[in-house]
């Protein structure tokens, strides 16, 4: 059994690698500042009981520390390794140069005197250092001589992140030249969230670009047409790093991972591709990167968000991947491109950008669903199938589908609507009825069984076509919570939300906390104010203020104001699956049609338009006797 010595274990580029080395054999020693909250981080990757007893040792340690900050029982396992992984230190380009040190150059000094003891005592079989794609080192231009710890001038117009990055890039290549180990340095281009879902927690790197442009603060594109910033996906990066770890015999060198600058989007193309996810105007003109890193620094960077350091990732420059695409063709692994991933990530980092801080519910997994974002929670038989509504995401169904979960085991799925919560906006016929049924169609598709269809409001009547569409074939049931089944009268307001994308968008980002209380109120959308649940009116607020969210919405408002007929849909129930309809006859902008309502599938409930929401517990018990 090999022993893995892994430093940035619970890392953005940590955990997927830990991921990927879940089915494995290997033994893991990871050096953590916290076993606690390492230990809980990965529970979540595959790793728990037994199995994770037998193969995770944590050792609690600091990197900037002489030992690594370890005991000396874990230093003495830490002996034990026959390969280091090091991909240790934050992702935070704004670092003072004394913090850079200790973290990169400090840390590597203490990595590398780690090395030189196992290599004399036992024979270290391979290093790999995960560095970055600027890093001006390579295999022919080490000086052996060279003093890292006295080169000042080094890249002395560049941020300390990444001259103490490269600098411990040289540190650790002198050594291992000098010691006689295999080392493998790994230059990864901005890191983005994992195929297919694109979810990307680490906000620093293209985040930085998402935040200008939702912000409408990059008017025009860095460097022009001829500029780039190389992309890579998590798990194609992880994938290659446990490659090389798991190589009996490795070779060593340097290895570039990112595409050819020639089949990527260049700046121009990437910032128009961000822009259209955001539905915001692309930036106009160009202007030199070392002209605007020249403006950030005068202080502007600090009232922007965005760091004179971030300009460093823009380049011009090819680079060599004639190693890299060596190592992928010996892996088998597909090319890296992430042009098509993009509007995943992208509308990922926008609702982490819109909702910082918030977390995912236990228990649950994000994951892609056709081309929809969703929130899944494991389970048997058949799936449960929510589709929201307006003005609502998957994450407010979450109180629902856990009582649903428990009461029946099944799986639940969670799925956000075109351009809302995490999925990236329609690109086309983004007011055709049939746009948002193909979108939960294609979701379905990806189910190996039958499920159980949920819409709510205005996904409950996407619902509906959606089985209608699909003739029962792959729906067991359908249940219709409140649906929105006729267009509803437009008072002023109303008439005005469902205007032209860009004045409905801008109204809804300026619709003020009690102004949204208040109509929910006198529409019944809820009964009573103690029915809205604590901060969802904020979160909705929130949530508006993306430009991306507020599209989103402004579409389905005008789908359903000015697509929808003013009589109500009835179609042949004898069309759809086994349908129940639920009904809150509280609500007083909505009414349910005779057809539906004398059926023996309906039934009443005294709550208003939102009670999915309102009384989670109550839909569930009604949602689980069909079960």
């Amino acid at each position: 059994m090999s022993n893995f010595l892994i430093t940035g274990s619970t890392g953005f580029i940590g955990k997927q690698v830990l991921k990927q080395l879940a089915q494995g054999e290997e033994r893991l020693l990871l050096l953590v500042r916290s076993p606690e909250k390492a230990a809980a981080v990965f529970s979540k990757q595959g790793f728990g009981g037994s199995e994770a007893a037998r193969r995770i040792h944590f050792l609690k340690g600091d990197l900037s520390e002489p030992n690594l900050g370890m005991k000396p029982a874990d230093y003495e396992r830490a002996l034990q390794a026959d390969v280091i992984l090091h991909a240790g230190g934050p992702m935070s380009i704004t670092l003072d140069n004394a913090e850079a040190q200790r973290t990169f150059l400090e840390g590597s000094r203490h990595l590398a005197e780690l090395a030189e003891r196992i290599h004399k005592a036992r024979g270290l079989r391979h290093f790999i250092h995960v560095v970055g794609y600027m890093s001006p080192f390579h295999d022919g231009n080490v000086d052996p001589e060279a003093d890292v710890f006295r080169m000042d001038h080094f890249m002395k117009d560049e941020g300390p992140y990444e001259r103490m990055k490269f600098l411990a890039d040289l540190f650790i290549r002198q050594q291992a030249l000098r010691h006689g180990y295999p080392l493998s340095v790994v230059n990864p281009s901005t890191v983005v969230g994992a195929s297919p879902t694109g979810a990307t927690e680490q906000t620093g790197g293209l985040g930085i670009l998402v935040h200008a442009v939702r912000k409408r603060l990059m008017p025009v594109v860095p460097g022009g047409a001829s500029h780039w910033v190389p992309l890579v996906a998590n798990d194609a990066l992880a994938g290659l790093l446990v490659h090389l770890a798991r190589e009996a015999n490795p070779d060593g060198g340097t290895y570039n991972v990112l595409g050819r600058k020639e089949t990527g989007p260049n700046m121009k193309e990437l910032l128009a591709l961000i822009s259209r996810e955001l539905a915001v105007p692309a930036p106009r003109g160009a202007l030199p990167v070392s002209l605007l890193r020249s403006v950030m620094r005068t202080g502007l960077g600090r009232l922007t968000g965005i760091p004179a350091e971030s300009m460093a990732f823009i380049t011009e420059r090819s680079f060599d991947t004639k190693a890299t695409e060596a190592l992928i063709e010996r892996v088998g692994a597909k090319p890296l491109e992430v042009t098509g991933l993009l509007p995943m990530v992208v509308a990922d980092l926008d609702h982490r950008l819109t909702h910082p801080g918030a977390a995912d519910p236990e228990h649950w997994t994000r994951e892609r669903k056709g081309d929809l974002a969703a929130l899944v929670r494991e389970g048997l038989g058949e799936p449960w199938v929510i589709v929201h509504g307006l003005l609502s995401g998957a994450d407010d169904f979450v109180p629902l589908a856990e009582h649903l979960h428990a009461s029946t085991g099944n799986p639940v799925w969670l799925l956000d609507l075109p351009g809302f919560g995490r999925s990236p906006l329609l690109r086309e016929d983004r007011h055709s009825l049939e746009s948002y049924v193909k979108a939960v169609s294609d979701a379905i598709a990806d189910s190996p069984v039958p499920v159980r269809l949920v819409g709510h409001s205005f996904g409950a009547r996407i619902a509906a076509e959606t089985a209608k569409e699909a003739a029962g074939a792959k729906i067991e049931t359908l249940t219709l919570l409140q649906p929105v089944l006729h267009r509803p009268k437009a008072r002023a307001w109303r008439r005005a939300l469902s205007g032209p994308r860009g004045t409905a968008s801008a109204l809804l980002r300026s619709l003020p906390a009690q102004a949204l209380r208040n109509a929910m109120l006198r529409e019944g959308v809820f009964a009573a104010p103690e029915e809205i649940p604590d901060g969802y009116v904020e979160t909705i607020v929130r949530s508006l203020t993306s430009p991306r969210i507020a599209a989103a919405n402004a579409d389905m408002l005008h789908t359903l104001y000015r697509k929808l007929s003013a009589e109500p849909w009835t179609p042949a129930l004898s069309t759809l699956p086994d349908t129940t309809v639920v009904w809150g006859t509280k609500d007083r902008t909505y009414a349910l049609p005779e057809a539906y309502r004398d059926r023996p599938g309906t039934q009443l409930v005294p709550y208003g338009h939102q009670f999915p929401v309102s009384h989670p517990a109550v839909t569930a018990k009604l949602l689980a006797e069909q079960a």
